[in-house]
């Protein structure tokens, strides 16, 4: 039997657990694949704990080669899928150059991304927790509000700085909360300025209850720890926008803060919007058995997924399944079954999965947890949550460093040490005689100024057969075309003797340019002036304009 090639796109828990269940049941019948931004697989529910310095951040990530040693694991960046030549085009690699992977059956588990969008302010002011740079961010800035607290003379910052809202009171933002609430507590004795009474937590949350999925009573029992714990927990009020300086609420009351952490607003992502499938509730559309209707070879399945639990379903989020990674696991394994059963012209099994219990953190030792309809609640409740966490770990070692970890933080005092890990807007560059900065085929990825030197850029069109050529000396600058679309490069530069360049990229140039309408009028002038009919080799229906990979900006 020839060998079928199944590609997964998405390193979550969906993407993971499929492609090694693949692997497991496939052999010497599938080729499996999965792409992945990066080379890691993220333990989503422990990034809270990541945040508040409870384990490092290399516990809460396993490394997805280690993970899936008898696949291909390929760091890349999926930008495009071609459903009719049965293609995924990825960029990898330093030189950004697009690379079209052929498939027989497509994974889809590209998760959610973060949408703020409705809410004015927030998409600039709040911090959230999607992945492990977003709990890096966060525990770094709110030490950074600890160290300006205990300095400032000015009682209005002292406020802002030492306030702390989370918006959103599902599992995500119960447990960031809680566990964002120990780190302060725990490193205020290292901030002799700092009175505990100064200290506030607000957790919003728009429904009438926190943690909407659980029983009412252990809400109710969630509700009285935080507060316990000094959290004021204000239900059935949503954020209406923010600034940098506070949060306003849908009944006008104005929270003045520092610090916005939402764990609100996820969507889809951007790619999974441009395939032109049939979505409900940002959601991809299966059937039973995680296919994607109307397109051969394809499935969906995680968060990116809609997949119905029963055969006729309504409007009901019941009876679909729900977003969670134990759903996920068990979809990867079921999908697995079900493109192995297609391979060998078996008969699809439909996905039917019951949700065995919610565990939710408090802090301070304390949890809830709703197991197989027995509800615990405390110490005991805590102890289950850890476990099973534990257990769920991929990997031996990701296990025993976790427990190493949670057993010395238990006696060990927190680490305040504040990494900035912001990179800069800008950088330099410098190239030697003969070095290309770029070349046709690439992905068009920022703006460059010469700051020494002298660079020659060259266009040739393969459809007119024109030829372009223009210098560049220090003060001039190339790479405009980023502000009109984000393309694959048609020119190519070279460095006419040892030089400079000052490189800005894509989405930091676009943002300063709009925010000048002079300056982004006098690049796109630039742009016709300069180039004219020469780049013309991604009109409107050429055939480099059809591979036009379109990104956001």
């Amino acid at each position: 039997m020839e060998k079928k090639k199944v590609l997964v796109i998405g390193g979550g828990f969906g993407g993971v657990f499929a492609a090694k269940a693949l692997e497991r049941q496939g052999r010497g019948k599938a080729e499996v694949e999965l792409v992945n931004a990066n080379n890691y697989f993220v333990f989503q529910p422990l990034l809270p704990e990541v945040a508040a310095s409870s384990i490092h951040s290399a516990d809460a990530v396993v490394p997805l080669r280690q993970l899936l040693r008898r696949l291909q694991v390929r760091q890349a960046e999926v930008m495009g899928i071609d459903f009719a030549k049965k293609t995924v085009t990825v960029v990898q690699g330093t030189r950004r150059i697009p690379v079209d992977l052929p498939y027989d059956e497509l994974v889809i588990a590209l998760g959610t991304s973060v949408d703020l969008n409705r809410f004015p302010g927030l998409p600039e002011h709040a911090l959230t927790m999607k992945d492990l740079a977003d709990a890096h961010r966060l525990r770094t800035h709110v030490i950074g509000c600890l160290e300006a607290a205990d300095v400032t003379d000015e009682p209005d910052v002292r406020q802002q700085l030492l306030t702390f809202v989370v918006v959103g009171a599902g599992f995500s933002g119960v447990e960031t909360v809680a566990e964002t609430r120990e780190l302060v507590r725990r490193a205020l004795k290292y901030y002799s300025n700092i009175k505990p009474e100064e200290i506030r937590f607000y957790l919003v949350e728009y429904a009438k209850r926190i943690l909407p999925s659980f029983p009412a009573d252990l809400a109710e029992y969630a509700t009285r720890r935080l507060q316990i714990h000094g959290i004021e927990v204000l239900t059935g009020v949503g954020t209406k926008s923010a600034t940098g300086t506070g949060v306003e609420l849908t009944d006008g009351r104005i929270i003045p803060t520092s610090t916005i952490v939402a764990t609100i607003g996820n969507g889809p992502q951007r790619l999974v919007e441009s395939l032109g499938l049939d979505m409900q509730w940002g959601r991809i559309k299966t059937d039973r058995f995680m296919r994607v209707p109307g397109r051969e070879g394809v499935w969906a399945l995680g968060d990116a997924a809609l997949i119905p639990l029963i055969e006729t379903p309504g409007e009901d989020p019941a009876d679909y399944a729900t977003q969670t990674a134990q759903f996920a696991v068990r979809e990867g394994k079921q999908l697995a079954d079900n493109i192995i059963a297609k391979i060998e012209g078996k008969e699809l099994t439909p996905f039917a999965y019951t949700s065995k219990g919610s565990l939710a953190s408090l802090g301070m030792s304390k949890a809830v947890a709703d197991v197989y309809g027995i509800k615990l609640s405390g110490t005991l409740a805590w102890l289950l949550w850890r476990g099973f966490y534990l257990s769920f770990l991929p990997g031996f070692a990701a296990k025993f460093r976790v427990g190493v970890t949670w057993l010395l933080n238990s006696v060990m005092p927190p680490n305040i040490v504040q990494i900035q890990s912001t990179p800069p807007a800008t950088r330099y560059i410098h190239y030697r005689k003969g070095d290309k900065v770029f070349e046709p085929g690439m992905l068009i990825d920022g703006f460059y100024t010469v700051t020494k030197g002298t660079f020659r850029l060259t266009i040739d069109n393969p459809e007119t057969g024109e030829h372009f050529e223009k210098v560049f000396a220090p003060g001039d600058h190339f790479g405009e075309r980023v502000l009109l679309r984000s393309a694959l490069r048609t020119g190519l530069v070279v460095a006419l003797e040892d030089g400079i360049l000052l490189f800005i990229a894509q989405k930091d140039f676009t943002r300063l340019a709009r925010a000048f309408p002079i300056l982004e009028s006098y690049f796109k002038d630039y742009i016709e002036r300069t180039f004219g009919g020469a780049d013309k080799s991604f009109a409107p229906g050429s055939a480099n304009h059809k591979h036009e990979l379109e990104t956001s900006p």
